[in-house]
């Protein structure tokens, strides 16, 4: 299996639409993935910033997130 890599972005509008809860809850979840998840962040993904918060999950872009759909998200590619 593949390691999941988690990229969200940390620019003002996603920080300031929630980027930080979801970067907590995707460091949690780092941290208990056994090395099976990668966090990083970004300041702009796709020039999204209208969609704020964005996250790119192994290259695919995903926008207006929160951390359930983002864990639904993880949990469906582990």
């Amino acid at each position: 299996m593949d390691k999941i890599t988690i990229e969200v972005c940390v620019g003002t509008p996603c920080y300031l639409m929630g980027a930080r809860e979801l970067l907590d809850d995707m460091q949690k979840l780092e941290s208990e993935s056994e090395g099976k998840i990668k966090v990083k962040t970004s300041h702009c993904i796709d020039d999204r910033c209208e969609k704020a918060p964005v996250v790119r999950v192994n290259g695919e872009v995903y926008q207006d997130i929160t951390p359930d759909k983002l864990r639904k998200i993880v949990s469906a590619k582990l």
